[in-house]
């Protein structure tokens, strides 16, 4: 309710909570009567934010309200039982109180105290006391500053000072008491003291280098379509999809990449030998060139890999040659190249001319049919006036023909003629990776397609991502033009992994090398790369480590490059032993140093600003509840698995806001917190957003839901013991008694990144501690019962009931073997 509502509301309610001051009633009644009237009525607090008659070890406390980051208790004391109060002001010191109101000071500290909280309202319907009754940073509590109210006139007086205390809407959006200026108390256990190397990055290990060039040819992308390495190398490691299995669960199938729906447009195809064939169609049919194909597909899906397998491997020999193809990357363009459209047409002359010698199209004999027609009317015209001097005729054809040569949109027009009508080719222009430019650009270069295709009456490929297709699918110029649109459907990254790895085993010729290794020089062999690389193979495919291609495939799908770069990480970064993977025939990696590896990258400790992985536990600024991140994943993982149809999974902002006010949570901390979910792309959009670099404009009706990487972190991720003992380093703590039990036991790395283990369960252990601790200070009510499973649901039975307490052990039996 708001502030002038609730004023209102007062007014009309004053007299009767006068009347009720009067009369003798018990505490219950005074509750029942003044209190509940008072909070419910006037300062908008829900039923579900209440509970009432709790208890404690110093006796029955009778109200606690909470939000979603904060509590406090209400002691309602007979309404006949005067407070000693200052007769002028508001505001004094608690110690000024505690004269005239010991007892019931010491009754509320006393339940306060108990359960680990801090502030607290003692009142009797006409009188008020508001105050923190305890401090947690080493401070004399009665020293706190005190807000009193000496009856109901003095609240009316004072009612904007009352309502920003006390009100639902103060609370929620002032995460506590609005008394004091207090200071955010949030501590960060690398900030804590002086950490060895907190700042330093750790060496790469001594075989990065070597593996960084070897790494880069393997898992670079196929991009040179004129080279024959590169198009064996398209050949065997490309991977071609196939139709969606039946046997598929019902959340598979929504996380899958599939064809977007948002146009009538795009072909309904997955299966990658049927976009071929269809594009194939488009290709033959008809005697002019079919209108321009648009490829779109998510960021880092495959889509340049894509084009040069088909135009390269899939379109048949005697097709290729009738249509000679130019291949441009607009990623080597600016946007004022973009704009200059006689520079582009002198470029694909020019491509013509380098890698299709054989056309011949820079000889006069060629220019001059090329032009022939125009010679013709000239010769008929006035150079029939220079028959006679071959010296001056041959002049001006040099001048007209280079005329001609110098302007290269109708010169490039004339060549496409000539190809059409003396060779029967005709030219395939792929304009490739426009989504990495400006969108201005790139809508110029959807309408140099549409150019190309009808001045040279050529193939026009062009390829976008489908975010920034779904963005102007329906305003100019798009709107304008017909367009063939297919969908490029991210492969297996099992799949793409495997096979670029076997090529390197296949193909490479490893070199012998010699380097340093911790200072002693180490010779390797090509036979012993070759081995590694076989050894890596076996260990990433076998069964034990399906969780480091489960973790790849599941966080950065359908985004393959992503994945690429992510597993380039791992082998190159100073925490990943390489020297034991090279030496050791039947090396196994564990989840948790591949985690560590990609995590850390070259630091010694975790910052999740700079990190691949996601700290679902820090929340963004002005929040202190560490769970909000994870109940809306949650709440949207359970619309997904609900959810009769793929479509029916997505809800709006403001249906998530709605039903987490209940717990007290405030709207403009969710949206914050949305805005970061989308940012760590564990949320999709409706509106296919996830895929452009632009920012999304949250607003209550943009509709989300929950991506596989999302889920994959709450089920696999969250629960585990190395992601809890990697995170905790960037998570701020907000209760000192736990912060110095963990920045007390917190490992400090050596000179090769190592902490020690033992401290680190106990580092993991007590965060956990702290943790389940404040999911307590979170709920209202120690048995949420908000009706609604994402706020229902237990954090702490998730983790402990998904790995972690599996890793504990598995920590812990390790330990007591390296013991004995």
């Amino acid at each position: 309710m708001k502030l002038d509502k609730a004023l209102e509301k007062f007014k009309v309610e004053k007299e009767n909570l006068k009347s009720l001051s009067v009369q003798n009633y018990s505490e219950a009644d005074t509750r029942c009567k003044s209190i509940d009237l008072m909070f419910k009525d006037i300062l908008g607090w829900q039923e579900t934010s209440i509970s009432r008659e709790g208890h404690s070890d110093a006796g029955y406390f009778d109200y606690m309200f909470a939000t979603s980051q904060f509590k406090f208790v209400i002691e309602a004391k007979k309404n006949l039982i005067s407070f000693q109060l200052p007769a002028t002001g508001n505001e004094c010191k608690l110690s000024t109180l505690l004269k005239g109101n010991k007892d019931v000071i010491n009754q509320i500290r006393g339940y306060i105290l108990e359960k680990s909280l801090a502030y607290g309202v003692i009142t009797n319907g006409n009188q008020y006391i508001i105050a923190r009754f305890n401090n947690t940073n080493g401070g004399e509590w009665k020293n706190n500053t005190a807000i009193y109210f000496k009856d109901l006139d003095d609240v009316e007086r004072n009612f904007i000072k009352f309502y920003n205390i006390l009100s639902n809407d103060s609370i929620v959006e002032n995460g506590r008491f609005f008394i004091e200026k207090e200071e955010f108390s949030e501590k960060f256990i690398l900030e804590s003291k002086l950490l060895n190397k907190r700042t330093d990055e750790v060496l790469r290990n001594d075989f990065s280098d070597i593996l960084t060039s070897i790494i880069s040819e393997i898992f670079s992308e196929i991009s040179d379509v004129y080279d024959l390495d590169s198009f064996e190398k398209l050949k065997e490691c490309y991977v071609i999809n196939e139709d969606v299995k039946a046997n598929n669960s019902k959340l598979e199938i929504l996380f899958e990449d599939t064809p977007p729906l948002f146009d009538g447009r795009i072909k309904p195809v997955k299966n990658t030998k049927n976009t071929h064939s269809q594009i194939l169609d488009e290709i033959k049919s008809g005697i002019k060139s079919p209108e321009p194909i648009i490829i779109i597909g998510s960021k880092g899906a495959g889509k340049t890999t894509f084009i040069n397998y088909f135009t390269k491997v899939v379109i048949e020999k005697d097709l290729q040659k009738k249509k000679p193809l130019l291949y441009f990357d607009f990623r080597n363009y600016t946007n004022q190249q973009v704009k200059n459209t006689k520079k582009i047409y002198e470029k694909i002359i020019a491509s013509l001319n380098e890698n299709f010698k054989e056309l011949n199209l820079s000889k006069i004999n060629i220019i001059k049919t090329i032009y022939q027609k125009e010679i013709k009317e000239q010769e008929e015209g006035i150079w029939s006036l220079y028959k006679k001097d071959s010296e001056i005729y041959t002049t001006k054809l040099a001048e007209f023909l280079e005329k001609k040569i110098n302007d290269p949109e109708n010169h490039l027009i004339s060549i496409s003629n000539y190809l059409i009508k003396y060779q029967t080719k005709r030219l395939t222009i792929i304009l490739d990776n426009a989504d990495q430019l400006e969108n201005e650009s790139q809508k110029d270069l959807f309408l140099l397609a549409q150019s190309l295709k009808k001045n040279l009456n050529a193939l026009v490929i062009l390829s976008l991502r489908e975010g920034y297709f779904y963005q102007w699918k329906n305003k100019p110029p798009f709107d304008a033009f017909q367009s063939n649109v297919f969908h490029i459907t991210a492969p297996p990254y099992k799949d793409v992994l495997k096979n670029r790895i076997d090529f390197a085993i296949k193909h490479f010729n490893f070199a012998k090398i010699e380097t340093l290794y911790k200072n002693k020089s180490v010779k390797i062999t090509g036979d012993s790369l070759n081995l590694f690389f076989n050894n890596l193979s076996h260990s990433i495919f076998s069964i034990k480590n399906s969780e480091i291609l489960d973790f790849l495939d599941h966080c950065t799908y359908p985004n393959i490059r992503e994945g690429l770069d992510m597993f380039n990480t791992f082998l190159t970064s100073g925490h990943t032993q390489i020297d034991s993977y090279i030496t050791d025939v039947n090396f196994n990696i564990p989840i948790w140093e591949f985690f560590k590896s990609v995590g850390l990258d070259s630091h010694y400790y975790y910052k999740s600003d700079f990190s691949k992985i996601k700290n679902l536990f820090k929340p963004v600024s002005g929040n202190r509840n560490h769970f909000t991140k994870i109940r809306i994943l949650l709440y949207l993982t359970n619309i997904a698995e609900t959810s009769n149809k793929t479509d029916y999974s997505f809800t709006t902002i403001k249906e998530i806001s709605d039903n987490f006010s209940i717990a007290g949570y405030n709207s403009k901390i969710i949206i914050e917190e949305i805005q970061q979910l989308l940012d760590f792309k564990f949320v999709d959009t409706k509106a296919v957003f996830s895929d452009i670099e632009s920012t999304i404009s949250i607003d209550d009706n943009l509709e989300i839901k929950i991506s596989q990487s999302g889920h994959y972190y709450i089920y696999k991720i969250l629960p585990r013991f190395h992601y809890l003992d990697l995170v905790l380093q960037d998570t701020p703590i907000y209760d000192n008694y736990y912060f110095e039990r963990i920045k007390d036991v917190f490992p400090e790395v050596d000179s090769y990144g190592e902490r020690n283990i033992k401290n680190r369960l106990t580092t993991a252990t007590t965060f956990f501690e702290y943790l389940k601790v404040m999911e307590i200070k979170e709920h209202s009510k120690n048995e949420a019962n908000f009706g609604i499973k994402a706020l229902d649901i237990s954090i702490k039975t998730l983790i402990e009931e998904n790995g972690f307490n599996t890793d504990i052990k598995r920590v812990e039996k390790s330990q007591k073997y390296l013991r004995s």
